[in-house]
């Protein structure tokens, strides 16, 4: 005799071979083959084989207890400045430190004793800078003019501008630099100005070269002024790479210590003359010309002061 069915849907057992439950109409046939209907896993109770969601907790069928969605987490609030700090602990001591407050731009002179020297932030549109005027004060120093220099801020940038002073403002090189005649440079201790190499017809029956010019092919010398505004020695400067040092080259100061061994490096060619540091040591400087622009970490020289921007 044949084991009675049960249907899974009532639970009733049916006589074998009928093909419909006598209590609510499910069809046995089909049921004998399907799995049994399942149990919701997150109140337990059983869900119809065609439900896709519990009758009584709304949950998907088979959705795991711990996949309940978690509700929802506000985005953390932006810190004054913008930025998101999702830490409550950075958040609070950020918060508590404040906004942060921009740096003006400065001028930090540079000690040869390497400690730290005075600072003057720049505050103004205009900042002058002198030995007796201006917001800046070098009164310790003769070689600065009582006013020497001018520093404007226009639109987030910084320029530097002489004053006609005496000794000059210098910008120390950065990168090559084309040199136009009458420019001045600072090396060491030296002051050398761009020249061109007179080279005067010579008189009838005469073959004298220019003085100072055993090259016939050079068009520019170097010419050293001295204190008190008096010309010094002159160095003729030939096509191609002219090096400028302390021990060797074309242009050599075997006397100055502060001019490097291999300082710098003047390259004479059709389109002009350029000028290269060669990582000296104390750096080549070149003389302000009417409004120049600053950047961040350019070192200024001001009489014997040397100052660093700072941006």
């Amino acid at each position: 005799m044949s084991s009675p069915v049960r249907c899974a849907r009532c639970g009733r057992e049916n006589e074998a071979g009928r093909p419909h439950c006598a209590g609510c109409g499910r069809p046995l046939r089909a049921e004998a083959a399907a799995p049994p209907d399942p149990f919701c896993t997150v109140c337990g109770a059983q869900v119809q084989a065609a439900f896709r969601f519990c009758a009584r907790c709304g949950a998907p069928v088979g959705a795991s207890p711990a996949a309940q969605p978690a509700p929802a987490r506000a985005a953390p609030a932006p810190l004054p400045d913008g930025e998101f700090v999702d830490d409550p602990g950075r958040r609070k001591t950020l918060l508590q430190q404040g906004p942060p407050v921009a740096q003006p731009a400065r001028l930090s002179i540079i000690r040869h004793d390497g400690l730290p020297g005075a600072v003057f932030p720049l505050e103004r549109e205009e900042t002058t800078c002198g030995r007796t005027e201006g917001e800046i004060r070098l009164a310790d120093d003769p070689a600065v003019s009582p006013r020497h220099a001018r520093f404007l801020r226009r639109d987030g940038t910084l320029e530097v501008e002489d004053l006609g002073s005496v000794n000059g403002t210098f910008l120390r090189l950065r990168a090559a630099h084309a040199l136009g005649v009458g420019e001045e440079v600072r090396l060491g201790r030296q002051l050398l100005r761009l020249e061109p190499l007179p080279r005067p017809a010579p008189a009838a029956g005469q073959a004298a070269r220019p003085w100072g010019s055993p090259d016939a092919g050079a068009h520019h010398r170097l010419t050293q002024l001295l204190d008190g505004g008096g010309a010094g020695e002159a160095f003729p400067l030939a096509p191609g790479d002219n090096q400028l040092g302390r021990e060797a080259g074309q242009v050599v100061f075997p006397g100055d210590r502060y001019v490097s061994a291999r300082h710098a490096r003047l390259s004479v060619g059709e389109g002009g003359v350029t000028l290269t540091d060669l990582g000296s040591s104390n750096g080549t400087f070149v003389k302000v010309l009417g409004r120049t622009p600053l950047q961040a970490g350019d070192q200024l020289l001001i009489g014997s002061q040397l100052l660093r921007v700072d941006l």
